[in-house]
């Protein structure tokens, strides 16, 4: 009996949680990361403001919990974007390209908002490592493909900052572009730059 009621309490967490997150996530959509506030998730979740601090310390804890299997997911995105980069194949990059943008097209809001939180002191650490870690992966493929660059760190560096802040602009509250003309724009940046 004591384990039914446990596993009621965790579901019943979970559930809170989830529709946490969900309210955040609405909320993203129709304004900035500066204009959240705690009161107005829980209002919008439909749970008592207290329960916040539950499961979260802050906006920012929120904010990285919502955008964490987003980010999880343009990571391996992007492992598949380096490995095709390195084949100079059009068709490969534009299936690789296509990845991200799905995921922008599915998490821009969340994305976008914690781009603008990166000023936030619990955010700032972990969007660095985000970026260094992206860009070294970018740098690596781009030496693997043998693009004559004057500076390969350099130019991942240029190249992620172009792909996150066009896709962030293009999906980060309501699809601007079609994301078939997106992935095609970004793949025809990428092979260029290989092809040079």
């Amino acid at each position: 009996m004591a384990a039914t009621a446990r596993t009621r309490t965790r579901q019943s967490r979970e559930r809170s949680r989830a529709r946490i997150v969900e309210a955040a996530t609405e909320l993203v959509r129709e304004r900035s990361y500066a204009e959240l506030n705690v009161g107005e998730v829980m209002e919008r979740a439909g749970i008592g403001r207290t329960i916040f601090y539950r499961h979260f310390d802050d906006l920012a804890d929120l904010l990285l919990s919502a955008g964490r299997e987003a980010i999880e997911e343009l990571y391996a995105a992007q492992v598949e974007l380096a490995a095709a980069r390195a084949r100079h194949d059009e068709a490969e990059i534009l299936r690789a390209i296509e990845l991200p943008v799905d995921v922008y097209r599915r998490h821009g809001p969340i994305l976008r908002a914690v781009a603008e939180a990166a000023s936030d002191e619990l955010v700032a650490p972990n969007q660095d490592e985000l970026r260094r870690r992206f860009d070294e992966l970018v740098a690596e493929a781009l030496r693997a493909a043998g693009a004559e660059l004057a500076d390969p760190d350099e130019t991942a560096r240029a190249l992620n900052r172009m792909n996150e802040n066009y896709l962030r602009e293009a999906f980060g509250r309501e699809a601007r572009v079609d994301p078939e003309v997106a992935a095609r724009t970004l793949s025809e940046i990428w092979t260029a730059v290989l092809n040079r």
